[in-house]
């Protein structure tokens, strides 16, 4: 129940930190939210995460890289480094994935980019975040170190798209 609690309040943060038109309707939003069950919040925020990332595919800006907002970089960069750090035979994949969350969360408070290029992004970050989901409730080695393999990919694929 906790994590759907969690997953609910992550999707909501997304929608806050990155779209201020909303911050009117996610008032409203989150009054009527606190009266619903655990169970109808998360089913909420999974419902508002599909129709944010359902506006754009992750492609190139014409042909270029979208720009990313310096605001957030060092967030992505401490993200990049944190995979890179971790050790598949003894690191401690529940801290990994339990700090690329908090890493993640921060990522979302530092978004100011409005537009395509939010929606482009998105379209990347909502599987990479399930992918650090995943791994915060991976129950063994190898399952983690596939996920982080996941994770890895991911930033490589975020390369490809944004600067």
């Amino acid at each position: 129940m906790k994590k759907a609690i969690l997953s609910a309040l992550l999707g909501l943060a997304i929608v806050i930190s990155c779209e201020k038109k909303q911050e009117e309707n996610l008032t409203n939003e989150s009054t009527k939210t606190e009266q619903n069950t655990s169970e109808e919040k998360a089913s909420e925020a999974q419902e508002k995460s599909d129709e944010h990332k359902e506006g754009a595919k992750l492609e190139l800006n014409n042909g270029a890289k979208w720009t990313m907002n310096v605001e957030m970089k060092p967030f992505l960069n401490d993200m990049e480094t944190q995979l890179n750090a971790y050790n598949a035979q003894s690191g401690d994949y529940n801290k990994l994935g339990n700090n690329l969350s908090a890493t993640n969360d921060n990522l979302i408070k530092s978004c100011t980019i409005k537009g395509t290029p939010h929606d482009v992004l998105h379209s990347w970050l909502a599987p990479h975040m399930k992918e650090i989901e995943k791994l915060k409730k991976a129950d063994n080695r190898e399952k983690a170190n596939k996920i982080v393999d996941e994770l890895k990919e991911s930033m490589v694929k975020y390369h490809e798209y944004f600067n």
